[in-house]
Order: structure tokens, then C-alpha cells, then sequence
């Protein structure tokens, strides 16, 4: 009986040890392509095809995405070359013929994008609090027009459950189990305050996944011919879907005081084995700027092997967090010596490399190169599971 004992505990330990995880095997150092990336307010990324990567900006309301060519040793996952292609196409559908152009919508402030099929992108609108379906468009002007289908999906919320400027800022598409995750960025007004300097309090979220092949299956039932619906109406809707579960953030590390400061998900990353990326992001900027600094946590969380947590439920002492381990972290500031501050928004998976090797590709968000101080930045993280 002891024998077979510890024969059981032996086995379960080997097991154990033979588990594999995901680990970061190198971190690059960020780079800048000012001769090929024209300053923007690059906020979301996503892979296309080959080195080609769609990039939404949240100060445009002309293009629905850049197009951008990516370039990483093959061995080492380091950025060579990034370069900004332009657009083809406008948010309203129409071709980019280089001509002035004045659109009716407006205040997109588009911060994520993913590519949920060959043929469709989904883009979070955090100036209309909405997850919305697009065609893939093509890279070139000459390509054949494509033609916007009346059955694309799309999820509206209201404005009144957010904070401004803290709701949809992150998406993540697992092509595997078919599943787009997305999180706001900060703490839904129902749920409390979201975290300052002064009060300390993490922010406490909720990790959204829409079952996208159910979406896909019934769509065309759903939506019954119509173009549009009321934020009451795609919210209901988009819910049938959707599962939830709790993610509580790191607290602040300052308690100094801001001029402006953002603590939130900038975004989600989805990997092979249904895993998330989560990067947190927490911005300070003082008054005089000099002293700014921008800390990003990159945390590994495994929701699909976790308890739920229903959206009417309310946080508590019992709620279940979903368990994170972080994943990598760095700084970046603002000095009289150093200009490296970078507020990394867009994240997705880049190429695998020689090796077998995973690249993740981070972007920040410029604010149009602010002042002519801040500089659009690009970084590369290399992971493997073993």
C-alpha cells in the first residue's frame, strides 16, 4: 500500500514537470521607423497575411485601418523594418482616391482591430462603445472593389455603463476555438471607481468572450435583413453569446498626483492554446511632463479552465479572480536625458521564428508624436512553451 503510494505521488509529479507553459525567452529593446511610420496614433494591431499587419489609429475617422509591413530577424524576433503602406479604404466604405473627404460619422476613436476570418476584421469603437464586423479590404487601390454585406455583425453599448474615455480597448480573436475576447479597460460605473494615485483601488473588470461561431451560425436570423439596431437592442442580442469572467488589475504604484493619468487593459493577445496575453498599462503624466513615465505588465491568464463570472454578478470578498502570472515588465519616462516614454495600446502574434519561437508584436500610441517629444514605438517579445 506504501509502495503503491508513492508510486502515485511520483507519477503525479512527473507529470507535473513535464507540464509545459508558456515562457519568455527574450525581450526586445523598442525601436522607432520615423522615415517609414508617418506620426499617428497607432492604438490596435492585427496579422493579415505574410508581413502584413492591419493597424487602426484612434485619431482617424477617414481610414479603417493602415496597412503595415513588418519585418523581424529570423532569428532573433528583433524589428528590422516597419513601414506604414497607407489605406485603401474609408470607414464608410468608400475607395481612398486621395481626394479631401468629409465623412458624416465621425469620433470613431478606433483602439483595437482583429481578424476573425479571411474575409472579416472586427474594430472596437471606444467613441461609439461598440464591436463592429468589417470586410477585409484589399492592400492595393486597383484591387476589385469589395462591397460592404448588409449581415455583419455588431455590438453597441451604453456610453452611461463606462467612465469616458475607459471603455472598449482591447480584442483578441482565437481562431483555434473561435472566440473573441475583449475587456474594458477600466472599472464599469456599476462596479465602482476606477483606480487613480489617490485612491489606490485596483480596478476590478470583466473579461468578455463572444462565442463567434455561434454568432456566425445565427447571424443572418438575427439580424432579419436590418443595417442597424439600437444600442438596447445589439447589446442584448451580442449577450446571448457571451460569457464572463472576473480580472482584477494590479493597484497604482504612485500615489503622486497627475496632470493626467490612465490605468487600465490596453489590450489581449490570444495564444494557440486558448491562454490570454493581458497587458496592463498604467500612464503618469505630471504637469510639467519631466517625470512621466509609462509601466506596462504583461500577464498570462487561463480563463477557459476557470470559473465564470456572470455580468449580473456583483464583486466581492468571494468573487473569482482569474489567476495571472506575470508574463514580463518594463518602463518607459519621460527625463531631461531620456525620451523612451511609450504607451504600448496594440499587441497581436507576429511570426514564428527559426527556432519555433513565437514573436508578439507591441505598438504604442504617440499622440501624434506629442510636442514632437514622444515617438511611435514598436517592440517585440519572443515566447515558447516548454
Amino acid at each position: 500500500m506504501l509502495r503503491c503510494s508513492i508510486l502515485t505521488i511520483f507519477l503525479a509529479f512527473s507529470l507535473l514537470a513535464g507540464a509545459q507553459d508558456w515562457k519568455v525567452v527574450r525581450e526586445n529593446s523598442q525601436k522607432t521607423f520615423p522615415k517609414t511610420v508617418a506620426a499617428g496614433n497607432y492604438s490596435g494591431i492585427a496579422h493579415l497575411h505574410d508581413d502584413i499587419y492591419a493597424v487602426v489609429s484612434d485619431k482617424s475617422d477617414s481610414a479603417l485601418y493602415f496597412n503595415f509591413r513588418i519585418q523581424v530577424n529570423p532569428k532573433t524576433g528583433e524589428l528590422e523594418q516597419v513601414e506604414n503602406l497607407g489605406f485603401t479604404e474609408r470607414t464608410d466604405g468608400t475607395l481612398n482616391d486621395g481626394k479631401f473627404w468629409q465623412g458624416q460619422e465621425k469620433g470613431f476613436d478606433h483602439e483595437a482591430i482583429v481578424k476573425a476570418s479571411d474575409s472579416t476584421l472586427v474594430i472596437t469603437s471606444e467613441g461609439c462603445c461598440r464591436l463592429k464586423e468589417y470586410p477585409v479590404l484589399p492592400t492595393s487601390a486597383n484591387a476589385p472593389k469589395i462591397s460592404y454585406p448588409q449581415n455583419l455583425w455588431e455590438s453597441r453599448w451604453p456610453s452611461s455603463d463606462f467612465y469616458p474615455n475607459y471603455n472598449f480597448e482591447s480584442l483578441a480573436f482565437d481562431s483555434v476555438r473561435q472566440y473573441l475576447w475583449t475587456i474594458s479597460e477600466s472599472t464599469l460605473r456599476k462596479d465602482g471607481q476606477p483606480a487613480t494615485p489617490q485612491n489606490g483601488l485596483p480596478n476590478q473588470l470583466r473579461l468578455m468572450r463572444y462565442d463567434w461561431g455561434k454568432i456566425k451560425e445565427n447571424r443572418n436570423k438575427e439580424n432579419n435583413g436590418k443595417e442597424d439596431c439600437s444600442e438596447q437592442e445589439s447589446s442584448k442580442k451580442a449577450s446571448r453569446y457571451m460569457t464572463a469572467y472576473a480580472y482584477q488589475m494590479d493597484q497604482p504604484s504612485t500615489n503622486k498626483k497627475a496632470d493626467i493619468y490612465v490605468m487600465g487593459v490596453s489590450e489581449l493577445c490570444a495564444l494557440p492554446d486558448g491562454q490570454l496575453l493581458v497587458l496592463e498599462r498604467e500612464a503618469f503624466i505630471p504637469k510639467i511632463k519631466i517625470g512621466a513615465f509609462c509601466k506596462c505588465k504583461l500577464y498570462l491568464v487561463n480563463p477557459l479552465n476557470s470559473e465564470e463570472f456572470a455580468m449580473k454578478e456583483k464583486f466581492s470578498s468571494d468573487t473569482p479572480f482569474l489567476q495571472k502570472r506575470l508574463f514580463a515588465e518594463w518602463k518607459t519616462g519621460l527625463s531631461l536625458s531620456k525620451r523612451s516614454f511609450a504607451n504600448y495600446e496594440g499587441m497581436c502574434l507576429g511570426p514564428k521564428l527559426e527556432d519555433g519561437s513565437q514573436v508578439v508584436i507591441l505598438l504604442s500610441d504617440s499622440q501624434d508624436q506629442y510636442a514632437g517629444v514622444l515617438k511611435d514605438w514598436f517592440k517585440t517579445i519572443v515566447i515558447r512553451k516548454e
